[in-house]
C-alpha cells in the first residue's frame, strides 16, 4: 500500500478558528453506542471552537478513509462487548473440525462505508470541516488534551472508537501494518485492556474441540 508522506508535526498545523453562536457542547453529538472502525488518515487539521461565552476548545481533525467498521456494542451493565461480525456463525459438527454447519447469530453489527459515514459525519459539524477534507472521508475530532504527545501522520493506519454516534473520538490507536497490533494510543481506557485487540486475534485461534465452536472465519476480514 502506498503511503501518504506528511512529516509536519500536529503542533505546526495552521489553527482554523470557528465561531459558533451557541454554547459549545460536544455531548449533543454523542448519543448512541458509537462505532469501531479501522482506516487510514488522509488529511489532518487543527480547529479552535469559540462559542457564545468566548470559551475556546481545540481539536485535531483526522480525515479518515474507512476500511472496515462495526457498531460498538454494550451489555445491560454498560460494559463493552464484542459486536456480531456477521449474521451467521460456523458450528463444528464433525470429529476434529471435519465439518461445519451454519447457524444464525442474530443481526450483524457490521457497517458498510456509507452507513459509517452517516453515523460519524454530522451536518452541523461537517459544514466547518468539509472544506478541508472530502465527502468520502470520515472527519473525526480528537480533543487536543487527549493527544498525549503522540504524532499521527497522513498515511497512518489507525483504529478508532467514537463517543456515541458522532465524530468525537473516544480512543484512537496506531496499527502495525503487518500484524494489526496497536503501537501507540490516545484517549479512552488503557490500550492493554482494549477488547478490540482480542478481536483481531480471533482468526488465529483455531478451534480444537466443540468448546470452541462458533468461531467465524470472516471476522474483520475483507
Amino acid at each position: 500500500m502506498s503511503r501518504i508522506y506528511d512529516n509536519q508535526p500536529l503542533s505546526n498545523l495552521p489553527l482554523v478558528n470557528i465561531n459558533v453562536s451557541e454554547e459549545w457542547n460536544s455531548r449533543k453529538h454523542e448519543s448512541g453506542n458509537g462505532v469501531l472502525f479501522e482506516g487510514c488518515i488522509q488529511k489532518r487539521a487543527h480547529f479552535q471552537i469559540c462559542d457564545c461565552k468566548k470559551t475556546k476548545v481545540q481539536y485535531y481533525i483526522f480525515y479518515m478513509k474507512i476500511a472496515r467498521a462495526h457498531k460498538r456494542k454494550f451489555d445491560n451493565n454498560g460494559t463493552e462487548v464484542e459486536p456480531n461480525f456477521s449474521e451467521t456463525k460456523k458450528v463444528n459438527t464433525g470429529y476434529l473440525n471435519s465439518s461445519y454447519k451454519v447457524e444464525a447469530r442474530g443481526e450483524t453489527d457490521l457497517l458498510d462505508i456509507s452507513q459509517t459515514l452517516n453515523i460519524i459525519n454530522k451536518p452541523e459539524l461537517t459544514k466547518h470541516t468539509d472544506k478541508y477534507g472530502s465527502p468520502d472521508l470520515a472527519a473525526v475530532w480528537l480533543h487536543e488534551e487527549k493527544i498525549g504527545g503522540l504524532e499521527f501522520e497522513c498515511g497512518d493506519q489507525v483504529r478508532v472508537k467514537t463517543k456515541g454516534d458522532g465524530p468525537f473520538v473516544f480512543s484512537i490507536s496506531k496499527l502495525d501494518n503487518v500484524s494489526s497490533s496497536v503501537s501507540n494510543y490516545a484517549g479512552g481506557e488503557s490500550v492493554g485492556a482494549s477488547w478490540t485487540d482480542k478481536i483481531m486475534d480471533l482468526k488465529s485461534n483455531v478451534p480444537t474441540s466443540k468448546e470452541n465452536e462458533g468461531v467465524d472465519e470472516d471476522e474483520w476480514d475483507d
